[in-house]
Parts: structure tokens; C-alpha cells; sequence
């Protein structure tokens, strides 16, 4: 039988028990306390992990253009000469209007496509160079002549930086595009084509077509590595006059981050864009993309073609002709980049650039 004070001490205790369980938990100030501090480590971490991360995207950029760098001189020891540049028309198309100058904005056949496409095979890509058809080069346009749309459509992963992009088609056809561009040494003209400046000699000079000899690539001590080759003109190494160490031959292209494929340089297909801005750019200054031009295009803005290697990071990769890469700060100086860019002028001038 229970007794009436073993109830009660029994009462009395648990209730001790009660308060002692009670005075072990956290306080709201406590708990807002350890929320702050929580929040200050997230704080000072999360840079940490971005710059991570960009680290990393920056070394994928790196390798690729370290594929694309071996891919091009494995090429040449293939055929000789490295991968000629794009053309517009072609020079044996019976239309006349195809064979001069004024041609544009596409090649007639697979025999004018970039030289991002040429080197496919050496980047085990071969299954999809193959896919271009060898067609008579009709002209002005016959729809996917060369099977043009459906290797556009293919997007290959080493032509993307990834920092900028993932691999991406743009416009209804999903046409790919690419963030490394071939070196057409000295540009006559304007560094952006909506922006009315041109640079002071001998960093600029009076524009002339960009489908030209001039701006091909082909003049002697303004040449570049990745030529326009209408005419038949080959870019072998015996003509990297300056040395293989010091010449560009491929490197990032500019592009703000507002025009993804919009800007003048990323508005055509990645494998026949003609002698263009899509897959060559010249001698200024490299750019990143923040800084790059772009067009008010809701106030009507016009495209704007831009002709200068840049990119997404704080600093531009480089592919020289001798296979390396480098990484070249945006506050190189101009006449040392110009040298890098132009390969027979005697001038091998490398400096400012960190590994």
C-alpha cells in the first residue's frame, strides 16, 4: 500500500528534475550567438571555395588549350603547314561573286571551314570531322551543304572555357560555338567596329578589309600563325620568324558577358563562320569580359564585332607555337602582346605574363 509521502517526495523529486533539465538548455542570446558566429565562418569560407573552384575551371581552360595547342602541331606534322584559317565563298565556285573578297559569311564547301574544325582529328574528334561531306562549293548557299548545320549542332567540349560557359548551341538550330581563337597577326582597323578608334602607329593602322591579305594574316612582319588561305597560302613554322616560344598561335577570345552569342564574334556557327571574328582575332590588347564593349541593345544598340583575344578570368591563356600555354595578365603591355601576336618581326619580347 502507497503512503501519502512517498507520493509526495516522489512529486518533490521529479519536479527537482524537471528544473535541472530545464537550466541545461540554450538561452535565445546564446542561441542568436552561435547563429552569428556561424554565419561569420560561412562568410570567410565561401570566398575561399569560389576561389577554389575558379582555380579549377582555370586549369580545365589551361588543359584545353593545351589539347588545342598539340592538336595544332600535330596537324603540322601531318600536312606540313599549320591549320589554314577560314574563308568566305570559295575561289573555284562558278559563281563569280564567290571567288573575291567581298565574299561572305560562310564558306561554300567544308574545303574554307576554321581551323578549329581542320584539327578535330588530333583531338579524337575524328568521328565528327568526318561527318562534313565533301560537296561542290556552291555559292552563294545551298542549305547544310557539307552537312555544315549538322556539325555545327555538335558542340565539343574543349573548344568551351569553362569559367565562361558551359558547352552551349545558341539561336533555333542550337549551332556550337567555341572560346579559343586562331592568331591572325597584325589587325588594320578599328579594335571594335562600333567604337570610332583606332591606335596610334605602330600599334594601329588605317583599316582596310577584314578579308584581306592585309588582315589575313599574310603581310610580312604582320603575319600570324592561323591565316586567311583563299588565295592558297600556307603558314608553315619555318616562317615563325621569331621564334616558336614567343608566337601565339591560338589564345582566349573576348567576349562580354552580356553577348553570348549575340557579339559579332559568337553569332555563327563554331565550324563556318568565314574569315571572321568568330575564330580569329588579332593584335590589341587581350580584354577581359567584363571590361570588353558591349551594345545598349535595348536602346537599339548595333552589333558589335570586337577583334581582340580576352576572357572570363584575370587573365588570359595562351597556346604558342611550340605546344606550351601561358598565362598573360590583362595589364600586359601593348607592344610586347603586339610582338606576341605578329610571328616575323623580328621582335620576341615576353614578359608580364604568370604561370
Amino acid at each position: 500500500m502507497w503512503s501519502g509521502s512517498y507520493i509526495r517526495s516522489n512529486t518533490t523529486t521529479r519536479a527537482r528534475g524537471s528544473k535541472r533539465m530545464a537550466s541545461g538548455g540554450f538561452t535565445l542570446v546564446e542561441l542568436l550567438v552561435v547563429i552569428a558566429i556561424i554565419g561569420i565562418l560561412v562568410g570567410l569560407l565561401l570566398p575561399a571555395v569560389q576561389a577554389a573552384r575558379e582555380a579549377a575551371r582555370r586549369m580545365q581552360c589551361s588543359n584545353n588549350m593545351k589539347q588545342i595547342a598539340l592538336a595544332t602541331l600535330n596537324y603540322e606534322s601531318t600536312y606540313k603547314q599549320l591549320p589554314p584559317g577560314p574563308w568566305d565563298g570559295d575561289p573555284g565556285t562558278s559563281n563569280p561573286s564567290g571567288r573575291t573578297s567581298d565574299a561572305c559569311c560562310r564558306a561554300a564547301n567544308r574545303a574554307g571551314w576554321s581551323a578549329q574544325w581542320r584539327i578535330l582529328p588530333f583531338l579524337e574528334q575524328a568521328a565528327v570531322y568526318d561527318l562534313a561531306t565533301n560537296d561542290p562549293p556552291w555559292w552563294p548557299n545551298r542549305p547544310n551543304n557539307s552537312r555544315e548545320d549538322d556539325v555545327a549542332q555538335v558542340l565539343i567540349p574543349v573548344y568551351y572555357c569553362p569559367t565562361r560557359r558551359a558547352p552551349t548551341g545558341y539561336g533555333s538550330a542550337k549551332f556550337g560555338r567555341v572560346d579559343y581563337a586562331g592568331n591572325g597577326g597584325f589587325y588594320h582597323g578599328r579594335p571594335d567596329t562600333a567604337v570610332n578608334f583606332i591606335p596610334e602607329a605602330p600599334l594601329g593602322a588605317p583599316a582596310v578589309s577584314t578579308r584581306s591579305r592585309s588582315n589575313g594574316g599574310l603581310i610580312k612582319k604582320r603575319a600570324g600563325a592561323i591565316i586567311w588561305a583563299k588565295d592558297g597560302d600556307k603558314r608553315r613554322l619555318a616562317d615563325i620568324r621569331d621564334g616558336l616560344t614567343h608566337s601565339i598561335v591560338f589564345a582566349e577570345k573576348s567576349l562580354p558577358y552580356t553577348e553570348h552569342g549575340l557579339d559579332g564574334g559568337d553569332n555563327e556557327r563554331w565550324n563556318n563562320a568565314g574569315w571572321d571574328t568568330d575564330t580569329i582575332r588579332w593584335h590589341f590588347p587581350p580584354k577581359s569580359d567584363n571590361d570588353a564593349y558591349a551594345p545598349d541593345r535595348d536602346a537599339g544598340g548595333s552589333t558589335n564585332w570586337n577583334h581582340y583575344f580576352g576572357a572570363a578570368h584575370v587573365g588570359v591563356h595562351a597556346a604558342l607555337c611550340d605546344g606550351s600555354v601561358q598565362f598573360y595578365n590583362f595589364n600586359v603591355d601593348a607592344t610586347i602582346w603586339k610582338n606576341l601576336c605578329v610571328v616575323d618581326d623580328g621582335e620576341s619580347l615576353e614578359e608580364n605574363h604568370v604561370n
